[in-house]
């Protein structure tokens, strides 16, 4: 059997090593192009110093008209030991011919401030005399560069995440068709040995009589019986909500537990407490069946021995509350979730379908909600449903 907690791990782990892995190459082909970038610069403004050192140069105007334009970054040059900007060009929104303004010097030195936070400023010389401070930027491929790597790994993300939804769905609807057809064929399997047994139980009734112990009990334990059909069948088809005393469910449930549980463990003292006077919207059978597994999974967890189970229905504003809790062996902490799941049993011949049946008639059919209120290895465990209230009960 898989361990889905580690095939998640593992995931993760290649996830993450493939975003470390592509951000480090996008990140080592940016400073390699930035490096290009600042090698370039050097190269033009070590030309100019060199050509205007030379006793015959006179045109001083040459860098700004023939090599500033083969710059495609942006740059700003400004006066050594003052803020005076001497030349710009490729400043976003700025045109490279604009007037200079107050305004527009104090947003060009805030460019120059940013440009020197992640490339080292460049200092152009003649004759060994400083005559300006080249500051540039990230050209627009750097700057898209830059970005390029997260917008993979969230493309990549988004197509992960919209298989992973798929994957989900599709186990989903495997699994709801596994229950259906399950259900269904249980249902079908049951129905005719109980047809049977119903026409063997009128035989037995027309040499005995009505009044026969016997016939009657066997009456009582063929209608459970069709009732268990009947509630099989039920899986997967379009379940009827109606409103619902809660008093009449309570009363349903607690002659059912009465009647069958000391038959089973004689040593379990019941407890039903009935503190609510509202309506539910529910399917009665599925919704019996649901709290008779909870009971009856508490009642295993005794394990034979003596002790206590306690059934408790109350209401809290719009909140139908209903708790089952047993003096047994308790589950650990991080089975609070597992327990509810398909083939999870702590029973060695057990089948791990109650309480996930349980938990789908609650969630699925009812919109309500099931989990472990609090449990303790040793001492019990309490299991709580939530269930949405419609409305009180006229007296």
């Amino acid at each position: 059997m898989f361990n889905t907690s580690r095939i998640k791990f593992i995931l993760i782990a290649i996830s993450l090593i493939f975003a470390g892995g592509v951000l480090f190459y996008s990140q080592t082909i940016v400073s390699d192009l930035r490096e290009e970038s600042e090698q370039s610069l050097i190269f033009y403004t070590e030309l100019y110093a060199r050509l205007a050192g030379d006793a015959e140069f006179s045109d001083y105007g040459f860098f700004f008209e023939e090599i500033i334009p083969r710059i495609s970054f942006p740059i700003i040059i400004t006066v050594p030991g003052t803020q005076d900007i001497n030349a710009w060009k490729n400043i976003h929104d700025i045109a490279d011919t604009a007037k200079i303004t107050p305004e527009l010097k104090i947003k060009l030195l805030n460019i120059v401030h940013n440009m020197d936070d992640n490339n080292q400023p460049v200092l152009l010389t003649i004759d060994n005399q400083p005559v300006g401070i080249i500051h540039y930027g990230d050209s627009k491929t750097i700057r898209h560069l830059t970005w390029l790597p997260f917008i993979e790994i969230l493309g990549a993300f988004v197509i992960i995440l919209a298989g992973f939804l798929g994957f989900q769905y599709i186990r989903g609807s495997e699994k709801k068709f596994i229950w259906v057809g399950l259900a269904k064929e249980t249902a079908h399997q049951l129905g005719t040995p109980i047809s049977s047994l119903m026409g063997w139980l009128e035989m037995v009734r027309m040499k005995l009589g009505d009044d026969d112990e016997i016939t009657r009990e066997m009456g009582i334990d063929i209608k459970r019986l069709e009732k268990v059909s009947n509630r099989f069948s039920q899986i997967g088809a379009k379940v009827k909500l109606q409103p619902t005393a809660t008093s009449d469910l309570f009363e349903n449930v607690k002659s059912y537990i009465e009647r069958r549980i000391p038959q089973k463990n004689k040593s379990v003292e019941l407890k039903f407490t009935m503190n609510a006077e509202g309506k539910i919207d529910t399917n009665p059978e599925l919704m019996e069946w649901a709290l008779e597994n909870l009971i009856k999974n508490g009642v295993d967890a005794l394990e034979g021995k003596p002790g206590n189970i306690h059934v408790r229905f109350q209401q809290s504003g719009s909140s139908m509350i209903i708790e089952v809790e047993d003096s047994g062996k308790g589950i650990p902490d991080n089975q609070w979730k597992t327990i509810f799941k398909p083939g999870f049993s702590t029973k060695k011949r057990g089948w791990g379908m109650g309480l996930s049946l349980t938990k789908r008639i609650i969630e699925e059919y009812h919109k309500g909600k099931i989990f472990v209120l609090h449990s303790e290895e040793g001492e019990g465990t309490c299991i709580r449903v939530v269930l949405k209230a419609t409305e009180k009960v006229e007296d």
